[in-house]
């Protein structure tokens, strides 16, 4: 169950998010999936809400791409490390476009049932992201 668990993560991760094929989404989470991130949670309930976060963020970061560089797998959950990068072309988040590129990393719990994801927790390095584009000043 853990290989296959990771497998659909992985997939996700590069389909969805790498190659912006938001229309599969729903391959990967369940319809009612539970989102522990604040920031993405305020964008609705579900998948539906989810999509909306993901859109703004490709509009924000039209180049936007997740390395996965660790998984591990155990059981119903997966979680991995990734260094995501993008060029802030658009607006996000409420911020105009800097233009700058950026590097953070994210890490990802994901519970998996019925092989759909279910819950998701993420936890990104906002404040490296926002230095990088100027939002937050450089010490």
């Amino acid at each position: 169950m853990s290989n296959a668990n990771e497998t659909l993560v992985r997939r996700f991760v590069e389909i969805v998010k790498n190659e912006r094929r938001l229309e599969r989404l729903g391959e990967f989470f369940a319809e009612d999936y539970i989102e522990h991130n604040q920031t993405v949670a305020a964008f609705g309930k579900g998948l539906t809400g989810y999509q909306a976060f993901l859109q703004q963020l490709f509009t924000g970061y039209p180049d936007d791409r997740v390395d996965v560089q660790l998984v591990v797998a155990s059981g119903d959950l997966v979680a991995y490390r990734g260094m995501e990068s993008g060029t802030n072309t658009g607006e996000f988040l409420g911020i105009p476009a800097t233009g700058k590129r950026a590097t953070w990393s994210e890490i990802m719990f994901l519970r998996i049932a019925n092989g759909k994801i279910v819950e998701r927790w993420v936890d990104v390095d906002i404040y490296s992201w926002f230095q990088q584009i100027g939002v937050i000043p450089q010490n």
